[in-house]
């Protein structure tokens, strides 16, 4: 199988599992602490940083559409190890999980499984998916776009997350803050 086609069918498996999660999986929104502007900036960075290159550099297309070497295959593999990440975390919120930013009432602050590694594990997984895009991309102004414009985007995202969160769970929280990092073990 070509690595091209790899790709694709790896890129449809994230968009499919994405689209449930967005359009299936929590169709309820909760009208308190609720955010929505983080959600239409991440869109809007994605699409920038998949797009935004070839208004810069044409040649994108041409990088990209060369045969698949070692470290374009190790893309692909970040970028299925990332859908893991995401939707393992989602599985893991369970009912607790909601595209908006919120914290419905009686929810209890999860703090195990990938949670008790990270604050944030289903950012942590596209921010995974999006440096495993870089390295299939391959070209110095198209990966810079698709990693560093999305993961910019999740950042904010959870700068708004962890004032929500902080708001809804105080001192618990401060406290989970203090035992865990945002987003890479050990790390941040």
């Amino acid at each position: 199988m070509s690595g091209h086609l790899l790709f694709w069918i790896v890129i449809v498996i994230w968009l499919v599992m994405e689209s449930y999660v967005f359009f299936r999986l929590n169709r309820e929104t909760y009208d308190s602490n609720k955010e929505k502007k983080s959600k239409l900036i991440i869109l809007g960075t994605i699409l920038f940083g998949l797009f935004g290159s070839l208004l810069v550099d044409r040649s994108v297309l041409d990088v990209f559409n060369q045969p698949f070497r070692d470290i374009r295959y190790f893309g692909i593999v970040l970028i299925l190890l990332g859908v893991t990440v995401r939707f393992t975390a989602i599985r893991q919120l369970g009912a607790s999980f909601s595209v908006n930013v919120g914290v419905p009432e009686g929810t209890k602050l999860k703090q195990d499984g990938l949670y008790g590694l990270v604050r944030h594990p289903s950012y942590l997984g596209e921010i995974i998916i999006f440096m495993g895009l870089a390295l299939v991309i391959l070209h110095p102004v198209g990966s810079f776009f698709v990693f560093v414009f999305p993961t910019a985007a999740f950042l904010y995202r959870i700068h708004m997350e962890e004032k929500v969160l902080t708001a809804a769970f105080g001192e618990e929280y401060k406290q989970y803050q203090q035992q865990t990092k945002k987003v890479i073990p050990f790390i941040y």
